[in-house]
């Protein structure tokens, strides 16, 4: 972000003061006046609330932007600690847990919800100004946060590059010239032990430290009928040092962060079991007993078999009627090793603002980041699982961005303009086994290199000392390089089986035979392509009086094209034969802020209408014998719909906030090659509506302490599931959570705060995805929440 006037420094006003909730927090950050004192008086002001949408730090209901923003108090009062906790308490926000180890995000119904070499997201995260390109790890950085800001609709001209959807900028706390820190402690229900903490070291005249961990400990909440383990459960460690030099006109912000996880990798909850499904009838055919008979569902939200474990190739196993070809030849991988996902994510960061006058100033922001995420999800987690996946993703990324900002003409041109690199090389490993419909195993070992330049400009001019005009555009160049290895397949052949000649072919020959006899030649193909897009915006906003604003904007989103590398056949000039084309986005939104009844309330609506164009749409279909995800340049389509938030402090003492959302999508027009789509198919897995609402009310104990109980509600509507080919054939239901919190302060600027919480206090079974009869598996299963959940917390600050 460009600093303009002043040396960047973004948010400090929410200090870790903002762990202790002050009375009548809301959702949105304030100012260091009021951050400071954690009292507006007794006129119930709601206090002013920034927001960084446009690079600049700016009043929220001054800036012509539909964005959410979340302080630390915030964060800490709605018992959000992971981006999963946002679903319902942002407008039009979805969220979706993936396999690899991280969340995706969903904004007005654009999303991506698989992630595999060449998946690209459509909305863009940022950690401390740096984009995040890959998903593994993300909600590893969720500990000592100044804010987080959801910007919604396409951010394509400050942003750049697939934030189609919109933006999630997460900014940590950053070090200051004084002495102090937090010690957080948090326990609760599944054994759950939580640590947080952070300490701020003045170094010497203008340089300051900041370290910052946090760990994450509990059970899993689903129980093995056949042994005493659990699934889901928590074990995450992180820790961020940070150092800050502020000499003058230059500020120089360096970090450093390393992030870790090592779980079980979860579970999903079979609803179903279909025994003509593909996969189910091979492993019917060489097992005595059927495996819906063997392994019927188990009817309950929170059971599973357990005892799933890995061994590839498929060939290498042995039934209770037939030895695999290769049982007994030493080559098995992966032998016995059960569910688990294991993620580990290193940053470092480096950040410098130069004031070059009063006016203008110069900011670099330099940024790295390496992960890998390695994990094995069983479908059905019982001792002959009918698939499993040993998958491993690694990247590296790094990017660099160069901005120049500023004012003129008397501050009435705001104006940012700048370059930016991005380098990106990711590896994929999906190694199959047991896999019953891969005799011989599945190898898909890819890689991609990707690389992106782009110079951009936006600049705002007050008209008026009312009105504003903003223009602003984008140019991006990406290219992308990639490289696939898949084996699969098997060959023509014979061999001896128990002295009886047997021939190789699908799917018992080549189980038998192995891959000795039975293999066939791998597929590889490499590719290299590029695209460009250009990213529009225009705004016009009126400030119709100190307290009522409104705005008008067109803006433009664009995701880069690639190619789908997972083959199927040995393509005849070794290049991918299947491509998609550059997605592309136009948005047009309206919207109106107030401030009413003295600054007791604030209103904030907005409206938008956006055409979606060559939509990369994920599909679903048989390469060779195995189910694969495909992207398709598959249709054109609309979307409509509003998102209204509110806050309201009607005395001192009591705060009401909330929000509702409405999204409407259909498909407009659709390809002759488009595969399974139709008019009617829904265009995303969004629901339809979100809302939430929240009540706090601070009671005064003594001279300064504060006891706050606090009640919050978040609904969900019903949402397209069961994705078979591109099309959705089954709904999850919708789903309200209920919540709470008592915390106690006993006051003064330095001290503690204790409270108790509970999550999902009514316990409902929230499904946040469903399979359906995917691909061939033949088990329908969900992806569950979390269950009720209580426990206590106690910080102390210093």
């Amino acid at each position: 972000m460009a600093g303009i006037r002043l040396s960047l420094i973004h948010l400090l006003s929410v200090s870790v003061l903002g762990l202790f909730p002050a009375a009548g927090a809301v959702a949105q950050t304030t100012t260091a006046e009021t951050a400071d004192t954690g009292d507006t008086g007794d006129t119930g002001d709601l206090g002013e609330i920034i927001v960084t949408a446009r690079r600049r730090e700016e009043n929220l209901l001054t800036t012509p932007v539909s964005a959410t923003v979340l302080s630390s108090a915030d964060l800490t009062q709605q018992n959000i600690r992971s981006f999963p906790d946002l679903r319902g308490a942002v407008s039009n926000l979805e969220l979706t847990p993936l396999l690899s180890g991280g969340t995706s995000f969903t904004i007005r119904g654009i999303g991506q919800t698989f992630n595999q070499v060449n998946s690209d997201t459509k909305a863009g995260f940022y950690v401390d100004e740096m984009y995040v390109s890959r998903l593994e790890g993300n909600d590893l950085y969720f500990y000592d946060i100044a804010s987080l800001q959801v910007l919604k609709g396409p951010q394509g001209t400050l942003f750049g590059k697939n934030t189609t959807a919109g933006a999630v900028l997460l900014t940590t706390q950053r070090p200051t010239d004084r002495f102090e820190g937090y010690v957080q402690l948090r326990l609760g229900s599944y054994n759950r032990v939580d640590t947080e903490g952070a300490i701020n070291l003045p170094l010497a005249d203008g340089i300051s430290s900041r370290l910052s961990f946090r760990t994450q400990d509990a059970d899993g909440n689903i129980k093995h009928l056949l042994d005493d383990g659990r699934s889901g459960n928590v074990k995450n460690r992180s820790g961020r040092l940070q150092l800050r030099a502020d000499k003058g006109p230059l500020t120089v912000d360096l970090l450093g962060e390393y992030n870790w996880s090592r779980t079980d990798g979860g579970a999903t909850i079979p609803v179903g079991c279909l025994s003509s499904a593909a996969y189910i009838q091979n492993y019917d055919a060489l097992h005595s007993l059927p495996y819906c008979t063997a392994y019927p569902v188990l009817g309950k939200d929170d059971l599973v078999y357990g005892g799933a474990t890995l061994t590839a190739p498929t060939s290498a196993l042995i039934t209770d009627i037939a030895s695999g070809g290769d049982a007994r030849r030493g080559i098995a991988r992966y032998v016995g090793r059960g569910p688990f996902n294991h993620t580990d994510a290193t940053t470092l960061n480096g950040r410098i603002n130069y004031q070059l006058s009063d006016d203008i100033a110069l900011h670099s922001v330099t940024a790295y980041r390496r992960s890998q995420a390695t994990f094995y999800t069983p479908v059905n987690n019982s001792p002959n699982d009918i698939y499993a996946e040993y998958d491993d993703t690694r990247t590296t990324q790094v990017t660099q961005e160069l901005t120049l900002g500023g004012t003129a003409f008397d501050e009435r041109l705001t104006f940012l303009a700048g370059v930016y690199y991005f380098n990106q090389k990711t590896s994929f490993l999906q190694d199959t086994g047991p896999d019953w419909i891969d005799p011989l195993g599945y190898i898909y070992d890819a890689s991609l290199k990707y690389e992106s330049y782009a110079a951009f400009a936006q600049a705002s001019f007050k008209v008026t000392d009312r009105l504003e005009l903003t223009l602003g555009g984008r140019y991006t160049h990406d290219k992308k390089t990639g490289s696939s290895y898949v084996f699969f397949a098997g060959k023509a052949g014979s061999f001896l089986h128990n002295g009886v000649l047997t021939q190789c072919g699908y799917f018992t020959g080549d189980f038998l035979g192995g891959l000795a006899n039975c293999a066939g030649d791998p597929f590889t193909a490499r590719d290299t392509h590029s695209w460009q897009g250009f990213d529009p915006k225009i705004q016009l906003s009126y400030r119709w009086t100190d307290t009522l604003f409104t705005y008008a904007s067109a803006g433009h989103g664009y995701n880069a094209g690639g190619f789908n590398q997972q083959i199927g056949s040995q393509p005849a000039n070794g290049r991918f034969p299947s491509f998609y084309d550059p997605e592309k986005l136009w948005s047009y939104e309206a919207g109106i802020k107030a401030e009413l009844f003295d600054r007791r309330a604030i209103i904030n609506l907005s409206g938008f209408y956006q055409k979606y164009t060559d939509i990369q749409s994920g599909v679903n279909v048989l390469i060779g014998t195995i189910s694969t995800r495909q992207v398709q340049s598959a249709a054109s389509a609309h979307e409509a719909g509003f998102e209204g938030e509110f806050v309201l402090r009607p005395t001192r003492d009591l705060t009401l906030r909330g929000n509702l959302a409405y999204l409407s999508q259909a498909y407009d027009s659709i390809r002759p090659n488009a595969v399974t789509l139709t008019l009617d198919t829904p265009v995303s897995s969004a629901p339809k509506y979100t809302y939430s609402a929240a009540l706090s009310y601070d009671l005064h104990v003594g001279a300064t302490g504060t006891l706050t109980p606090s009640v919050d509600v978040r609904g969900v509507g019903s949402k397209p599931a069961c994705q078979e080919g591109a099309d959705y054939i089954c709904k999850l239901p919708a789903y309200a959570l209920l919540g709470f919190r008592l915390d106690f302060v006993p006051g003064g600027e330095k001290g503690w705060r204790i409270g108790v919480y509970g999550t999902n206090v009514l316990d409902k079974t929230v499904q946040l995805a469903r399979t359906g009869y995917f691909g061939g598996f033949g088990i329908d299963r969900f992806t569950p929440g979390r269950p009720q959940e209580f426990g206590v917390e106690a910080a102390v600050k210093f």
